[in-house]
């Protein structure tokens, strides 16, 4: 495991939150919380059965501090398109990278009832969106500007809507319920790493529901003791990356 130097600055990340996942991201974020990362983005999936008692846990995560994300909508692909998403889909997002099955249009329309669902259940508006599987798809620049996130999040970094600009960030994942995923996130993992040691931009550490208990759980223990200052995606924004 390749060491990173103290104090990096880190964002983290909950994926996949939804109903049948809120006792895993209730660990993890125990987890979390045990290894002193007090600032952890949730990255909520709307159009799942919410319950009211659901719903109250996300209130109390975000009392609790944590910031609140759109992720989605059903975290599902209505269908597989083209070769490039069917691709995608082989390599890295399976059935979920929702957005590659849409047009501009369904995007956008997608992003607006993710925006408008955190609002009416008295969660506000949140700033930071993440397609599932970090596949945006393409929507020009001027559309964005009509909705009401200011940051989107893509696997090469996070994007400032209001700003125009990009900032490619390093990124480390756990998700290796497969050997195969084991052996392409340790080499993805490992090339991040030394990115980060070699920049002063904050590394992106992306934690999936069950990854606590798959094949790569103890190097996501590995890095969650490793000495960070964890900064919030608003701050790290308002801040900048240098």
């Amino acid at each position: 495991m390749i060491a990173i130097r103290e104090s990096q600055r880190a964002l983290f990340s909950i994926h996949d939150v939804m109903p049948r996942t809120m006792d895993d991201v209730g660990e993890l974020l125990g987890l979390c919380r045990g290894h002193g990362v007090d600032k952890v983005t949730l990255l909520v999936v709307p159009g799942c059965k919410w319950q009211s008692a659901d719903l109250r846990q996300l209130l109390t995560w975000q009392a609790m501090g944590c910031e609140l994300a759109g992720h989605g909508w059903g975290h599902r692909c209505q269908s597989i398109r083209g070769l490039k998403h069917r691709l995608h889909s082989f390599l890295l997002s399976r059935d979920v990278a929702e957005h590659l099955s849409l047009d501009e249009r369904g995007i956008v329309r997608l992003m607006s009832d993710c925006a408008q669902w955190f609002s009416c259940n008295g969660l506000g508006c949140p700033e930071l969106y993440v397609p599932p599987a970090w596949a945006f798809g393409r929507v020009r620049h001027a559309m964005l500007t009509e909705l009401p996130f200011s940051m989107i999040e893509t696997l090469s970094g996070v994007r400032s809507i209001r700003q125009s600009r990009q900032q490619l960030l390093p990124l480390l994942g756990f998700e290796a319920d497969t050997w195969a995923r084991e052996s392409a996130l340790r080499s993805f993992n490992s090339l991040n790493r030394k990115a980060a040691n070699l920049s002063k931009k904050p590394v992106r550490v992306a934690i999936h529901p069950q990854d606590h208990r798959l094949r790569l759980s103890q190097q996501l223990n590995e890095t969650l003791g490793h000495p960070w200052k964890p900064v919030s995606y608003r701050q790290m924004m308002v801040d900048g990356t240098n």
